[in-house]
């Protein structure tokens, strides 16, 4: 499907990665505009408007969440449907959406982010000013919104008792006596490949964003210690509420470790980690998650040759309750020096 792409001002500097989030779903990219300040009305300004008038395209993704108003009010003016970065990233997910529990995951927090779209379009239809395009008319739309209303509590139900049956294993294995490390970070920065290698397992990976939906775990022992290695769903600048409240269950995860690995791609620049480091922390923070230990896993350091002055640079990024240690997942380089900072943390040592 040929796409037109809006980004606002705030990701300017981030076009590359914005446009791979894109790309994970739709490949051809016929336009990109840039967004000044958006209008609160249509989001964009009478001059992009016009500006996409001239371009080529079926869909427009706009890399900002919209407002329900401001979803009907474009797809009214242009005549083609509008997607905003919420529903793509969830559109991403549901491409690798595996498990009972990602999945309904994934429902819930579409129906959450739909739900008052849908009523936004009651509202317009009773005022009589969708019809013909979206119009559904205002009896079709307020049958549809209360589908979806019943539609969410029952899979809010679901979610529950999945949610309930996790939290036993989880109480099991709390008190089988067997620490537990999460390995958390930036989407793509290669944690399931350090959890392939750490384990001799080989869970699928892939250059895409959230290849790993639902949590994977598994017993891992090195020395004298036995432990649990569990890896997580990666973050993303801006992570949606919606998504970070659906994704409850890998986010437990994180928030019932011991210790945290902080997986982060080296080959980007240090301007780059900087920000996922942020991100990454302040995920923590919404979840609760303070002062735990932490091991910034620095990965893919096999792609730089001398990666000396970038472990100094970065190590200069961290927090007081953070250490870094090189790797390379692919290559199993640094592994063992990796195991040793976990066995250092987990006899009672600190990161």
């Amino acid at each position: 499907m040929r796409v037109a792409v809006a980004v606002p001002r705030r990701y300017w500097g981030f076009l590359e990665e914005e446009l791979g989030l894109v790309k994970t779903i739709y490949s051809d990219i016929q336009c990109v505009v840039k967004v000044g300040k958006p209008s609160p009305g249509t989001y964009l300004s009478s001059e992009r408007l016009r500006e996409l008038g001239e371009c080529g395209f079926e869909k427009l993704v706009v890399m900002d969440r919209l407002k329900p108003v401001q979803v009907v009010n474009l797809a009214r003016e242009l005549k083609r449907d509008v997607v905003d970065r919420v529903m793509l990233i969830l559109e991403i997910f549901a491409e690798h959406a595996g498990s009972k529990e990602a999945k309904m995951q994934i429902e819930l927090a579409r129906l959450k982010y739909y739900i008052p779209l849908v009523r936004e379009a009651v509202r317009y239809a009773k005022m009589g000013e969708l019809h013909g395009f979206l119009g559904a008319g205002r009896y079709g739309y307020e049958k549809y919104y209360l589908m979806l209303k019943r539609k969410e509590a029952r899979v809010r139900r679901e979610l529950e008792e999945l949610r309930r049956i996790r939290g036993v294993r989880r109480k099991q294995r709390i008190e089988s006596g067997l620490p537990h490390v999460a390995i958390t970070g930036y989407t793509c920065a290669g944690k399931t490949s350090l959890f392939n290698a750490l384990t001799g397992l080989g869970k699928p990976v892939g250059p895409e964003p959230f290849t790993t939906l639902a949590p994977k775990s598994s017993r891992v022992a090195y020395r004298d210690v036995c432990f649990i290695l569990t890896d997580t769903v990666g973050f993303i600048r801006d992570l949606p509420p919606e998504i970070i409240e659906a994704f409850y269950a890998t986010l437990e995860e994180i928030s019932s470790a011991d210790v945290l690995v902080n997986v982060v791609d080296a080959s980007k620049p240090l301007e780059r980690i900087r920000v996922e480091l942020e991100t990454t922390r302040g995920v923590f923070s919404k979840i609760g998650v303070h002062g735990k230990p932490v091991i910034v896993a620095l990965n893919k350091v096999d792609l730089l040759g001398d990666y000396t002055a970038k472990v100094r640079d970065v190590e200069g990024l961290l927090a007081g309750n953070e250490e870094l240690i090189p790797v390379s997942s692919t290559m199993r380089f640094n592994l063992e020096l990796l195991m040793e900072a976990l066995y250092r943390v987990l006899r009672g040592g600190t990161a």
